[in-house]
């Protein structure tokens, strides 16, 4: 019986060996036929130089001395030489290898190696490297996780790792945020200021701890005046505004170290709209009763306490009680650099003689409190207008008193205007006519009229005779035109004979 029992012990051992049983390498799964491993391929990461050997699993993203190292053995725990190794990452892509064909050829030790370092200063993270070998009989491969930190390392004080500070970014990317109270759309009180920790190879430290200032120190509210650096080595702070323009650099310092960076000058200005500083401005101010469209361009300019343009988008509603301002999509406008503008234009309803048409433009500043101004314009038809005399009490129906001179010239002054005392229409122009040649009448100033007028225009006219050999009278036509538009008035003159010297 006990020989039967040891013959049936020695048949499952020899099945047991033959069929390869008995377990295998988990990093290196078999290949070939059925049942059978092709080989064996172990493969480790190895820190330090060349004569390093001690295994690792993180790498950080200063390492610049790292190898994937395999030992390739056949079936019979052989070591296999001159077969090509295959190197590949199974991840991310935070990885250089190095040649970067990727591939070692195994020596008599069946060893093949090739190095490999992070992709760059930011290739943070973990990943899989992976090699295989194709063997006659099928192909093997190994792997292994490795992960991928900052520049401190376990056991090491990042403090003493830092080797500079750099300053990276400010946002608002324009460096300059408004006074306190003063924000809005597009308006920011604050910024945030980023610094970056990096190491002798200038590849990032996380944890470093560092302390931040103002300069001048009480220019603004400094949030965060400690912070540690993350992963990527970046460092942030934030500034709050407060109720006084100025310019301000943040200094950062690693804590206890003689480390320094400081940021690009952040400016802190542009306050909420004053009323003294709101200014209204028309490139037009005479304008034509007669023409649907004449218009005029009005400028807002929009200052702070302190004299600087309000921030931009600062919006202001214009209104009018004759005619039309603004556009359909938007009755007035906003501010860029403290500026905008609006158009009025003439159309019904149209203002009679006297009446001045008002256009209201307002804002309204953070407190709730509203600044209004308004500007005033004429428009008048040339169909209203006549000459007047020079106390403007009446309506000249004869050019007189004159005074001729030896040479047989005279010249009167006068206005012309609307019977509301109102001007004509900027631009107009006047126009002379005698009514036989012995007068010869001028326009010797005053026309074109001028703008920004707010009662009639002054003129003056020359008449001149020429072989008056006796007294007479004739009619002057007095004519007035703008934008296609004219209208005439006559008036009388009396003349006497005059031989000039």
């Amino acid at each position: 019986m006990q020989k039967i029992f040891r013959s049936l012990m020695l048949v499952l051992t020899f099945w047991l060996v033959a069929c390869g049983g008995g377990g295998g390498d988990p990093g290196s799964p078999s290949g070939g036929g059925a049942g059978q491993q092709a080989g064996t391929l172990q493969l480790q990461i190895i820190s330090g130089g060349s004569d390093a050997s001690e295994v690792t699993y993180s790498i950080t993203a200063s390492e610049r001395a790292a190898r994937a190292k395999v030992l390739l053995k056949n079936r019979g725990g052989e070591p296999m030489a001159n077969i090509i190794v295959t190197f590949s990452e199974t991840g991310p892509n935070l990885l250089k290898f190095s040649p970067e064909s990727k591939t070692a050829l195994t020596n008599l030790k069946g060893e093949a190696e090739i190095d490999l370092e992070p992709l760059s200063a930011t290739s943070i993270g973990a990943t899989t490297v992976t090699a295989t070998a194709s063997l006659p009989n099928g192909d093997v491969t190994g792997s292994q996780n490795l992960q991928i930190t900052s520049a401190v390392v376990e056991g090491v004080d990042p403090q003493l790792v830092a080797s500079a500070l750099n300053f990276v970014s400010v946002d608002p990317s324009d460096r300059s945020i408004v006074i306190a109270g003063s924000g809005g759309n597009n308006r920011s009180e604050s910024a945030i200021l980023r610094f970056k920790v990096v190491d002798k190879n200038g590849d990032p430290v996380k944890d470093v701890r560092v302390n931040f200032a103002a300069v001048p120190v009480n220019a603004v509210t400094l949030n965060i005046p400690t912070a540690k650096s993350n992963a990527d080595g970046i460092v942030t702070t934030s500034v709050s505004s407060k109720s006084t323009p100025t310019a301000v650099i943040i200094r950062a310092e690693v804590d206890g170290r003689n480390i320094v960076s400081q940021s690009d000058q952040l400016t802190v200005t542009t306050g909420i709209a004053s009323a003294q500083g709101f200014d209204l401005s028309a490139s037009k101010y005479n304008l034509d009763h007669d023409l649907s469209g004449d218009s005029s361009i009005v400028r807002i300019g929009i200052i702070d306490a302190n004299g600087n343009p309000v921030s931009d988008g600062v919006p202001v509603i214009a209104t009018t009680d004759f005619g039309r301002v603004g556009t359909s999509g938007r009755g007035g406008c906003t501010t860029s650099n403290g500026l905008c503008t609006v158009e009025y234009q003439v159309q019904n309803p149209r203002p009679a003689d006297g009446r001045f048409v008002n256009v209201a433009v307002s804002t309204q500043v953070g407190t709730g409190q509203q600044i209004s101004d308004s500007l005033a314009f004429t428009v008048t038809s040339v169909g209203w207008l006549d000459l007047y005399d020079i106390n403007q009490s009446s309506i000249v129906g004869e050019f007189a008193p004159l005074s001729w001179d030896a040479k047989c010239k005279a010249t009167y002054e006068g206005f012309i205007g609307t019977p509301s005392r109102f001007p004509a229409p900027s631009g107009t122009s006047i126009e002379l006519k005698s009514g036989n040649d012995v007068v010869a009448a001028n326009v010797r100033s005053g026309s074109p009229t001028l703008d920004r007028v707010f009662q009639r225009n002054r003129v003056s006219f020359q008449f001149e005779l020429k072989d008056a050999l006796s007294p007479g009278q004739t009619s002057i036509e007095v004519k007035f035109s703008v934008n296609r538009t004219t209208y005439s008035v006559f008036k009388t003159i009396n003349y006497p004979a005059c031989t000039p010297v």
